[in-house]
């Protein structure tokens, strides 16, 4: 995952409980991350510092919310992917009832 920002999640985002995330790989082109949040969970603050796909792995519903005020929704339809250009301030919040799956793939050029 890009660069945790664990304070602005302590003070902006404390009432909800991170999902789990692991590292796959993590090598000097790029950073593989699957995660797995359930319902009311969210990703916690964080910023992208490089490029980014995300290949989702189930249904599900996920608001986003952005460092500059904005936010928006998401419906998750498995085997779709996006592709995000850096740099991405965000938190990432699961509204919907199921789990949201999904693999996050970070370029690292």
């Amino acid at each position: 995952m890009s660069t945790k920002l664990m304070e602005k999640t302590a003070t902006d985002a404390a009432d909800r409980q991170v999902g789990k995330f692991e590292t796959l790989i993590d090598d000097d082109k790029t950073r593989i991350t699957h995660w797995v949040i359930k319902p009311g969970e969210q990703t916690g603050w964080h910023l992208h510092d490089f490029d980014y796909v995300t290949i989702q792995q189930s249904e599900g519903r996920l608001h986003l919310d952005y460092a500059d005020g904005t936010d928006k929704e998401i419906d998750y339809v498995p085997g779709t992917s996006n592709l995000n250009k850096a740099p991405v301030e965000h938190n990432a919040i699961n509204v919907g009832d199921v789990d949201i799956v999904v693999l996050e793939i970070e370029y690292k050029y």
